[in-house]
């Protein structure tokens, strides 16, 4: 795959990278072309940005954070300094990875606040909090109600729609390992209600409860972190500073 690059002649340096692929470009005066499938384009011609031969690409920035490169720490947030809260994000380090996506980043005073949250596909990770063990099935009440041994959790919160997006209920089945039962329709002490029934219960079958994934704000754990930061706003955007709150991990 072809890669586009920026040479500044002031600074004398490679400065950015670039989505499109012209054929050919060149310069005029102050202005710069390029062609394509056998068509000339000027360059910041108008107010649209990142927009190249009819396509949106967006922008992108990556940057590291490695504060005590030593020491195991968790990565609880992100602070932008930029004029737009248009962004999203995806982080790694050498242990997890982490997302803040778009639409969740806060303005405050003008630092554009957002929290590290899980991705869906890490809503099986047994070594976090947002998994909450319920007991063993006591009876299959049918309608897709189930009763436990003792009351639910609080934490545990039913979802207004069956979309996925909510609480759901798992079984540890002997054979299968983790299976889901269904997003959680209604609480009523030791009773959970499901909307869609995915898989069935035996009574005496342990189960548990993993929370919204894209909800719940943990934090990525590892010793340095690696932050791409994604815009795809076509109005001009300014990215002054990247900041983290950082604490040591004690796990």
């Amino acid at each position: 795959m072809a890669t586009t690059i920026t040479y500044d002649e002031i600074n004398k340096g490679w400065t950015s990278f670039h989505s499109y692929e012209p054929e050919w470009m060149d310069r005029l005066g102050n202005n710069f072309y390029t062609f394509k499938n056998g068509n000339i384009y000027l360059h910041e011609s108008n107010s649209t940005r990142t927009n190249f031969y009819g396509t949106n690409y967006g922008c992108n920035v990556t940057v590291s954070v490695n504060k005590d490169p030593s020491t195991v720490k968790v990565f609880k947030n992100l602070a932008l300094e930029s004029n737009t809260d248009n962004w999203s994000a995806t982080l790694n380090s050498e242990q997890e990875s982490g997302y803040i996506y778009s639409g969740k980043f806060v303005d405050k005073e003008g630092i554009k606040y957002g929290y590290i949250r899980r991705g869906s596909a890490d809503f099986l990770n047994f070594n976090e909090l947002s998994i909450i063990g319920i007991g063993n099935l006591e009876a299959a009440l049918g309608g897709n109600q189930f009763r436990f041994t003792s009351n639910i959790p609080n934490q545990i919160t039913s979802n207004s729609t069956d979309n996925g997006d909510g609480d759901r209920l798992f079984v540890d089945d002997t054979v299968n390992g983790p299976e889901e039962v269904g997003v959680i329709s209604n609480i009523n002490l030791n009773v959970i209600s499901v909307y869609t029934l995915t898989n069935n219960i035996s009574v005496g079958e342990f189960c548990f409860v993993v929370k919204n994934s894209n909800s719940e704000s943990f934090g990525l754990r590892g010793y340095h972190s690696t932050i791409k930061l994604n815009s795809s706003s076509t109005s001009f955007v300014e990215l002054y500073a990247v900041n983290s709150e950082v604490m040591k991990s004690y796990m």
